[in-house]
């Protein structure tokens, strides 16, 4: 087995462990970072992200743009964290739309985005919510896909590179995923919307962990969900859940009287500065 994947899954592991973290279940990874004493920032910048430590080997700071789609975010974090883990030093880094490939990549850069891809999304995390809908990845649709890549906080996109590069799919039924994009996904289950806005989409069939939107972002849920406080307005009631909009910065909650699902949803300024810590603070 090629040894950069072993070094980074099992830094993965490792991290899982140290911390408690079930091998199959979704990750915070600014909660990871915070729990790591990494502090990360959000600075409008136009770049993916940077790793910086000073020559002492103290102050470990991560820098990502707000330019960028949350789900993308997440992942250039866990990216800008395995140079961290592994020692590499200061790092200013361009990823690509996907996640996993760029044009001058060196064994450091393959490592760190292996071990992003090990964190964030574990190959028996995801192979058990597709099993749990009864549901093959290879024959799964787009909006299956979305589903996962909702629950797990990464890009639609980056979770299919990812099933592709450990054996859950195969070329050609990546290539008929990778023809939809997430706006064309949301045209089709919303056309009133604004189609450059991010969202997310649940089917109450899963244990959902802490999930992060930003101001103006879409969440759609099972009819029989609830939400607490003004911070998410129903817009609109449709075949495939009930779309909230998010309304402004805070935490709110989530959930269903009718069976055991529910869950916090923490919702960011637009454009936001700042460390991550503080996002979803109601004031600046």
């Amino acid at each position: 087995m090629n040894p950069t994947y072993i070094a980074a899954t099992k830094q993965a592991e490792h991290l899982r462990l140290r911390f408690s973290l079930k091998s199959f279940q979704s990750v915070d990874i600014y909660d990871l970072c915070d729990k790591l004493e990494v502090t990360v920032r959000f600075v409008d910048v136009n770049m993916e992200g940077m790793y910086f430590i000073d020559e002492n080997k103290k102050h470990p700071t991560i820098f990502i743009s707000n330019l960028r789609p949350l789900p993308r975010r997440n992942f250039t974090c866990g990216h800008e964290l395995g140079h961290h883990l592994f020692g590499h030093g200061s790092k200013m880094d361009a990823l690509s739309s996907t996640g996993v490939e760029q044009a001058s990549y060196n064994t450091e850069e393959r490592l760190v985005d292996t071990f992003s891809g090990a964190l964030l999304m574990p190959i028996g995390g995801i192979s058990a919510e597709f099993n749990r809908r009864n549901i093959h990845p290879d024959t799964a649709n787009v909006l299956d896909f979305y589903k996962i890549s909702s629950l797990f906080g990464v890009g639609y996109r980056t979770l299919i590179s990812h099933c592709k590069v450990n054996g859950l799919i195969k070329d050609l039924q990546m290539i008929n995923l990778l023809k939809f994009t997430p706006s064309k996904i949301l045209k089709k289950l919303y056309p009133n919307g604004e189609q450059n806005t991010h969202f997310k989409i649940f089917d109450g069939k899963s244990k959902v962990g802490p999930v992060d939107l930003e101001v103006g972002n879409y969440l759609f849920l099972p009819p029989d969900c609830n939400v607490d406080g003004d911070h998410l307005s129903l817009i609109d009631q449709t075949n495939y859940g009930n779309i909230f909009c998010a309304n402004k910065p805070g935490i709110v909650r989530v959930f269903s009287h009718e069976r055991d699902f529910g869950f916090f949803t923490r919702i960011q300024k637009l454009g936001y500065v700042g460390l991550a810590e503080y996002r979803h603070l109601e004031n600046d």
